[in-house]
């Protein structure tokens, strides 16, 4: 299911091709689409840790909240009954949609927070570069350190609201100050300055009038520093990359290596790990392999296959009911998975020359592929095809 918002650029020294507005080249499109499944799937990635996914794509939580229109646009309270639930979920979304933008449009698909990046192991071989935040300025820093595809490490903010965001506005000022109270600092101790992105969402809601549409402000602003930050070393994009994954690697019930990634520290070679491989039924990820494993809906935790005679079956707990799923499949993409494991045992430096998995359209939406290699979805669409250590 996709739904539309508006979109609207500001800074960016060129518009990135997946926004460019073919009817008027150098200019950005009016609004774009947003694919609910993946939405969900950053939103599930940033929010919890070992809690299983409620509900899997196919439900998206917030699906049930928005008005049965293409515009994307909350319903009655849909953000929350009161004010503080309203602005918790307007910031966990705004996140969500962060992560979102970042990933499909400009070719970003690793975050981690800033806190984790500044105190991880990797740090210890980056040439002498460090991460602190100015005590002398009151006030929040950015969200993230980001890597893209080709290695650049940048910064990210998000926020959410459902009042009027606009790039001249007080508001917007404000969150550029943020850029202001992170500095990288080279060796002697100067700021090195970091490209940053601050994406806004403002939310259209059942009050408002049908002008006002969910739109999404991108900025591209950089931190003040005497010369532009390059991960020489390779030290931050490898601490970014580890971050990124050790949640994942703690939902697959790997935690010696979710630690491992999360310190920057090596585990011992002769510790096997025990997975099970899978495979998609779609025939869009045909070829593909995952690690991982599924989270039941039925909370008795009711397997949903067996094997008979050396072949897996499907075994429903209700075969006469139409109404009964039997769970959401998580995993990793199998070779991916493998370089994590090789990035524990010899330290995040593994990372650094990283490969992501090709980006691919599921053409359902009751799974989310994304190019880190994550995916998510109904588990009566996977099948297990094999178990190994490594």
């Amino acid at each position: 299911m996709q739904k539309s918002v508006k979109l609207a650029l500001n800074k960016f020294p060129a518009v990135p091709p997946s926004l460019e507005d073919p009817a008027k080249p150098g200019s950005a499109v009016p609004e774009i689409m947003v694919d609910l499944a993946d939405l969900y799937h950053h939103y599930y990635l940033q929010s919890f840790d070992i809690a299983p996914p409620d509900p899997d794509p196919a439900h998206f939580e917030h699906v049930r909240l928005l008005e049965p229109t293409t515009p994307f646009r909350f319903q009655h309270n849909g953000l929350g009954a009161n004010k503080t639930k309203k602005q918790n979920n307007s910031n966990e979304l705004g996140e969500a949609f962060c992560r979102w933008f970042l990933d499909r449009h400009l070719d970003i698909s690793h975050v981690a927070r800033i806190e984790d990046v500044r105190d991880h192991g990797a740090l210890t071989v980056a040439h002498g570069v460090s991460v602190e935040k100015d005590t002398t300025e009151d006030g929040d820093a950015p969200d993230y350190f980001c890597v893209g595809s080709s290695g650049e490490v940048s910064l990210a903010e998000a926020k959410g609201t459902i009042s009027s965001v606009g790039f001249n506005t007080v508001k917007f000022a404000k969150w550029r100050k943020q850029f202001d109270r992170v500095r990288v600092l080279d060796p002697s101790g100067a700021p090195m300055s970091v490209k940053g992105y601050i994406v806004a969402m403002r939310w259209a809601v059942h009050t408002h009038s049908d002008k006002i549409f969910t739109k999404l402000s991108a900025e591209d602003p950089q931190t003040p520093g005497e010369r532009q930050f390059f991960d020489e070393s390779g030290a931050f994009s490898t601490a970014v990359r580890s971050l990124h994954y050790a949640p994942s690697l703690a939902k697959l019930r790997q935690p010696v290596l979710s630690a491992a990634l999360r310190t920057g520290t090596l585990v011992s070679g002769e510790l096997g790990f025990s997975i099970t491989i899978w495979e998609c039924l779609l025939p869009t990820m045909k070829g593909l392999r995952f690690v991982g494993g599924y989270f039941p809906s039925d909370h008795s935790g009711i397997l949903p296959f067996d094997f008979e005679n050396g072949k897996v079956i499907m075994q429903p707990k209700h075969p006469f009911r139409l109404d009964q799923a039997s769970g959401t499949f998580f995993g990793i993409e199998e070779k991916v998975f493998r370089r994590l494991v090789d990035t524990s045992r010899q330290g995040p430096e593994v990372l650094r020359e990283f490969s992501r998995p090709e980006r691919m359209t599921t053409g359902y939406s009751g799974v989310s592929y994304l190019p880190d290699g994550h995916i998510l979805g109904q588990i009566e669409l996977f099948s297990p095809v094999a178990t190994d250590v490594v």
